[in-house]
């Protein structure tokens, strides 16, 4: 996790991140080391909050800095106050999507009976004086993998604008380019998408709901009621 800590030198200066950025192309190490002393944290909490996974985290931060030393040769700075943060944001969003797509969501998504009611207001309506507000709902574990598997049961292209926009924070301006659309196209899909996210959701939770019907009028034999339900990705 902090290799890159140990082999280059954390002392900056005072430099700004454009004279840090030329220095280490000349061959400064330390330099280099001063440019991730200044920025890894704030990496790491940005991975750390799109994948809620302390491991992932590290990995995305450090996976960020590996990838920018290699491309650090190309990169030009427009101006000498201007900021580094910028591409290693984009750096490390690509790693999250990319981590996002390679990891199938789980088979199996626990919901209990009040996550459920408040799963159905968050969809229903738009009036959250009382009871969790819409970031508390989200920020459970269950809905979030609720979610990735309502993603990942979408069109592909409506699953990338989401993850894009959503996960990766991007604007439709450089989602764009990277779905091969326009803008205003772009637009279109990710107003579709968010749609059909909404419908699947529904779908998923209508499933849970009719199992545990299903289950209170006809257990089966030595069986007890389950105060969590489970409903499997399709």
């Amino acid at each position: 996790m902090f290799a890159l800590m140990l082999i280059f030198g954390p002392t900056d200066g005072g430099r700004s991140d454009a004279a840090l950025v030329i220095a280490a192309q000349r061959g400064d190490v330390n330099a280099f080391g001063a440019l991730h002393t200044r920025y890894y944290l704030r990496l790491y909490h940005l991975a750390y909050l799109k994948t809620n996974n302390v491991q992932d985290a590290e990995d995305v931060a450090s996976e960020t800095f590996v990838r920018a030393l290699a491309n650090l040769s190309r990169l030009r700075l427009k101006d000498d106050d201007a900021s580094l943060y910028p591409w290693l944001h984009r750096i490390a969003i690509n790693l999250i999507v990319d981590g996002h797509r390679r990891r199938p969501p789980s088979g199996v998504v626990s919901l209990d009976a009040p996550l459920i009611a408040d799963i159905r207001t968050l969809l229903d309506t738009e009036d959250f004086s009382h009871g969790p507000t819409p970031h508390d709902i989200a920020e459970r574990h269950e809905v979030q993998q609720l979610v990735r598997a309502a993603i990942a049961a979408l069109p592909e292209d409506q699953g990338d604008v989401l993850v894009y926009k959503y996960l990766g924070d991007l604007s439709l301006k450089e989602i764009a380019p990277l779905l091969g659309r326009s803008e205003t196209a772009a637009k279109s899909l990710l107003h579709r998408a968010v749609l059909s996210l909404r419908r699947e959701i529904e779908r998923r939770v209508d499933a849970v709901e009719r199992l545990a019907l299903s289950r209170a009028a006809a257990p089966l034999a030595g069986e007890t009621p389950e105060e969590t339900l489970h409903v499997r990705r399709s």
